[in-house]
C-alpha cells in the first residue's frame, strides 16, 4: 500500500495542471429596437455531454450589457457549448460554438426584444395561393392599433390581413404599431415576393448527406427547391460559397477544413422577381449530433385519394415531433396520416427535439399528392445469383423524368448512376433512399432493402381488421423466430394502409410472427397473426411457399379507468441490438390478468402509463421469441407511482419492482414565484436528479443538476429571468424520482 502512495501523491500533482484548459465566452446583450444595453438578462451556457463531461451555468449582465463567463474543460479537449438567452417573447435564441485547444476564446453577441421595450413590431407572412399573401402579425405592445402598408398603394388595419395583390413582384411591405408620436409607436418593413400562377413562386430547400466514401468533413447538398429556378447560391457558413445557374446541376459537394457548427444557407433566384426564397440549416461538422430528423411518406392505396402517411425515420433519443403539412396542417404525432384537400406539391417540414438530451434538428421535403404530374422518386430492387448473394440490383422507377439521381445504400456509401448494381459487404437490413432531380422537382424515397445469403424472396400480405372494419392506421411488423442467445432477429416494418392492408417484400426464408399494432392504444391490442396477444400462442409461418393473405383479427382490450395514478418504467439495453428496444410493447393488465391497455417502448427504452386509477396492475413486456417478466404493481394514494426497471439480457426481458417512491414528502414554495422558487424533499436514498422549468410551449428555460442525500434536502432555483406566466417545474431521475408541478410566475 505504501509504495501507491507516491504515484498517487504524483498524479495529484499533475492533475491540476492538465486540467488548466479554459474556456472563455463574452458578449453583449442589446435591445433590438434602440441598440441599448439590456441589464441583468440571463444567459445560459452548457454543453450537450457527448464529450463525457456535463456543464451549465446562468450568468447575468451588467450595466453595460455585458456577460463572461470561464469554462473548465478536459485536458486537450474539443467539442462544442451552447449559449442561449430568452427575448421578451419567450423564444429562445442559440448560437454553438466549437472548441478546441487552439481555439479557446469566443465573443457572442445577442440582440433581442426586451420587456422594457414599449413596442416591436413584427410580422410573417405565407403564400399558398397565386397573388395571395396571409399576413401575420407578432408585434409587441401598440395595444390593437395596427397599420400595414402593403407596397402597392393598398392598406389595412387588421390584425392579421390577408392582401391580394395585382400582380407577381417585388413589394416592400410596412407594420405600424401604435399611435404616432407616442412612446409606443415602431415600424417594421420586410421585401415580399408574391408570385402568380404562371411564375410558380419559389420555395427554398436542401438536405444535406455527409460523404460516404471516407473523405472527411465532405458533404453532398442536395436541392431540394421548387418553381421555375435560375440561379442557386450556396453559403457553407465558413467563409465559401458556391453560385449554380441552370441548366447546371445544383447539387453541390463541399468539405470543410475543421470541426465547428456551420449556418448553411441556400439562396435561390428565377428570370425575374416572381421567384426568390433563402432557407437555411445548421450543420456540425466532425461532432456527432445527439439527434437527426428524418421521414419518408407514402399516398394511401385509396383510389383519387390525397390521403398521405408520414413516417418517421429519425434517429436519437427523441421525445417530441412537429409536423408542418404545408397546407396549413400540424401534427405532433410521431407518424401522422394526413389528408390533403387539393393535389400538389407541398413542402412538408419535421421538427424533433428532446429537452433532456438537449436535441433539436429539422428537416423539410417536397412531396407529390395525388394525381399532380410533379416527380416522385421509386425504385425496386433484386439479388442475382450468378452475380452473389449480396450483390443488388437497383432499378430506377420514379416518375417525372429527372435528370440526376443520387443513391444513399445504408451501408455509408453512396452512388449517382440511374440503375446501379451494389455489392454489399455482408448480410443485414440496410435502408436504401433515391434523391431524384431535375425539370424543377426533387424528390426523395427511403425502403428496407434485405441483403441474405439465401436468394429465395418472398412477397407477404394481409389486412388486419378491428371488430368489423379495416383498421385504418397502424403498423405491421415480421420477425424472424430467434431463440439464440444473442438475440438478433429480422425484422421489417409496414404502415398499415387506410384499407388495412400491409405488404413484405424480399422476405427471406425462414419461421415468422407478424404481428399488427394499432397507433391507438385504446379498444384493440397489438396482435400477431392467429389472433392472440402472445407470441408462444401465435401462428408460426414458414416459407417456403406463402400462404397469403394472412389476415388479423385484433384482440379487444377492456377499459382502463383514468385516475391520478402513473406508471413509469425503462428498458435497459444490456446485450440487446439497441434498435430492437422500440419493437417492444408493453401490455397492462388489472388485477385479474385481464388486457386493459397498452404502450410502445420508445428508442430510448423509456415507457409510461400516465393516468390510472388506484389497484393493482401487471406490466408485461411482449416481443417475439422473448421470454419476460411478468411485473406486478400497487397504486395507492400513499404510493400513487410506481417505476418499474427492466433489463434485456439475452433472449429475456428481466424486471425489477419499485413500487414505492424514494421520495417520501415533497413541498415547493412559494408559489406563486417572483425571484426564486424553493423545493423541500425527504429522501429514501441519496442520488443525482436534475431540477428544470419548462415554458408552456414546451421550451427548456432552465437545467439544474442537484445531488441528493438521505433524509431532508431543499433545492433553490432561480427564477429572476422569468417572464411573468405559467411554468412547469419537473424533478427527475434515472432512480425512480419523477415530480411535476405548475409555477405561476408574477412578475
Amino acid at each position: 500500500m505504501k509504495k501507491l502512495l507516491l504515484p498517487i501523491f504524483m498524479l495529484m500533482l499533475i492533475l491540476p495542471v492538465m486540467a488548466q484548459q479554459i474556456v472563455s465566452i463574452h458578449g453583449t446583450v442589446t435591445d433590438i429596437a434602440t441598440g441599448n444595453p439590456i441589464n441583468n438578462q440571463a444567459v445560459v451556457i452548457m454543453n450537450d455531454s457527448s464529450s463525457g463531461w456535463f456543464y451549465y451555468q446562468t450568468v447575468y449582465t451588467n450595466s453595460n450589457g455585458y456577460y463572461y463567463d470561464s469554462i473548465p474543460i478536459p485536458p486537450a479537449g474539443a467539442g462544442i457549448l451552447y449559449v442561449q438567452t430568452i427575448d421578451c417573447q419567450n423564444y429562445l435564441h442559440q448560437q454553438v460554438i466549437t472548441y478546441n485547444p487552439t481555439h479557446l476564446n469566443f465573443t457572442v453577441d445577442f440582440a433581442i426584444c426586451h420587456s422594457n421595450t414599449p413596442c416591436q413590431a413584427n410580422f410573417s407572412f405565407l403564400q399558398q395561393v397565386p397573388l395571395t399573401v396571409q399576413f401575420n402579425d407578432a408585434s409587441v405592445g401598440g395595444g390593437n392599433l395596427r397599420q400595414w402598408n402593403f407596397g402597392d398603394g393598398m392598406t389595412s388595419t387588421l390584425m392579421n390581413p390577408s392582401h391580394t395583390f395585382t400582380g407577381p413582384g417585388l413589394y416592400i411591405v410596412t407594420l405600424s404599431i401604435g399611435a404616432p408620436g407616442t412612446t409606443c409607436y415602431n415600424t417594421m418593413s420586410q421585401s415580399v415576393y408574391v408570385w402568380d400562377s404562371t411564375g410558380g413562386g419559389c420555395q427554398a430547400a436542401f438536405v444535406i448527406i455527409p460523404d460516404s466514401m471516407n473523405t472527411v468533413n465532405t458533404f453532398h447538398f442536395i436541392n431540394q427547391s421548387s418553381g421555375n429556378i435560375h440561379t442557386w447560391t450556396w453559403n457553407f457558413g465558413d467563409g465559401h460559397s458556391q453560385t449554380i445557374t441552370t441548366p447546371a446541376n445544383p447539387n453541390v459537394l463541399h468539405t470543410y477544413a475543421q470541426n465547428g457548427a456551420y449556418y448553411v444557407c441556400l439562396t435561390i433566384h428565377g428570370a425575374d422577381s416572381s421567384c426568390y426564397d433563402v432557407t437555411c440549416d445548421t450543420l456540425i461538422v466532425g461532432i456527432p449530433p445527439t439527434c437527426h430528423a428524418g421521414f419518408t411518406y407514402y399516398n394511401d392505396s385509396v383510389a383519387l385519394s390525397n390521403l398521405v402517411h408520414f413516417i418517421d425515420q429519425s434517429t436519437g433519443n427523441i421525445t417530441n415531433w412537429s409536423w408542418n403539412f404545408g397546407d396549413g396542417g400540424t401534427s405532433n404525432e410521431q407518424n401522422p396520416l394526413h389528408n390533403y384537400a387539393v393535389p400538389g406539391n407541398y413542402h412538408v417540414t419535421l421538427t424533433v427535439s428532446s429537452p433532456a438530451q438537449w436535441c433539436y434538428d429539422s428537416v423539410t421535403h417536397l412531396i407529390v399528392v395525388g394525381t399532380n404530374p410533379g416527380c416522385q422518386a421509386n425504385f425496386s430492387y433484386g439479388a442475382n445469383p450468378s452475380t452473389g448473394n449480396h450483390t443488388i440490383h437497383f432499378t430506377d422507377l420514379s416518375t417525372g423524368n429527372p435528370t440526376a439521381w443520387f443513391w444513399s445504400f445504408g451501408d455509408g456509401t453512396s452512388g449517382s448512376t440511374q440503375n446501379p448494381v451494389h455489392t454489399y459487404g455482408s448480410p443485414g437490413s440496410y435502408v436504401v433512399c433515391l434523391t431524384i432531380t431535375g425539370n424543377n422537382c426533387t424528390s426523395t424515397y427511403c425502403k428496407n432493402v434485405v441483403v441474405s445469403d439465401s436468394i429465395n424472396y418472398h412477397n407477404i400480405y394481409g389486412q388486419v381488421f378491428a371488430g368489423n372494419f379495416p383498421l385504418s392506421i397502424g403498423f405491421a411488423m415480421i420477425f424472424s423466430l430467434d431463440t439464440n442467445a444473442n438475440f438478433q432477429p429480422f425484422v421489417d416494418v409496414f404502415p398499415i394502409d387506410s384499407n388495412g392492408v400491409y405488404y413484405f417484400t424480399m422476405v427471406p426464408d425462414g419461421h415468422y410472427y407478424i404481428m399488427a399494432i394499432p397507433v391507438n392504444p385504446t379498444g384493440y391490442l397489438p396482435t400477431y397473426y392467429g389472433n392472440t396477444i402472445n407470441w408462444e400462442q401465435a401462428t408460426l409461418i414458414t416459407l417456403g411457399t406463402p400462404n397469403n393473405p394472412y389476415n388479423i383479427n385484433l384482440v379487444a382490450s377492456d377499459q382502463l379507468t383514468p385516475g391520478p395514478g402513473s406508471v413509469s418504467g425503462q428498458i435497459n439495453m444490456g446485450d440487446m441490438v439497441s434498435s430492437l428496444v422500440d419493437k417492444v410493447n408493453i401490455i397492462l393488465m388489472n388485477e385479474q390478468g385481464t388486457p386493459v391497455g397498452f404502450t410502445k417502448v420508445a428508442a430510448s427504452g423509456a415507457f409510461s402509463f400516465p393516468s390510472m386509477a388506484y389497484g393493482t396492475y401487471y406490466l408485461h413486456p411482449e416481443m417475439p421469441g422473448v421470454t419476460s417478466d411478468q411485473i406486478k404493481v400497487i397504486l395507492t394514494p400513499d404510493t400513487p407511482q410506481a417505476v418499474v426497471v427492466m433489463t434485456f439480457s439475452g433472449n429475456s426481458i428481466l424486471g425489477i419492482r419499485a413500487e414505492t417512491s424514494p421520495v417520501t414528502q415533497c413541498s415547493v414554495y412559494p408559489n406563486p414565484v417572483t425571484d426564486h422558487v424553493a423545493v423541500s424533499l425527504d429522501m429514501k436514498q441519496g442520488m443525482q436528479v436534475f431540477a428544470e422549468i419548462q415554458n408552456l410551449a414546451g421550451q427548456l428555460m432552465s437545467r439544474t443538476p442537484v445531488s441528493l442525500v438521505i433524509g431532508s434536502n431543499m433545492i433553490s432555483i432561480s427564477t429572476f429571468s422569468l417572464p411573468a406566466g405559467i411554468y412547469t417545474l419537473r424533478i427527475f431521475s434515472n432512480d425512480g424520482v419523477n415530480l411535476h408541478t405548475k409555477l405561476l410566475k408574477t412578475r
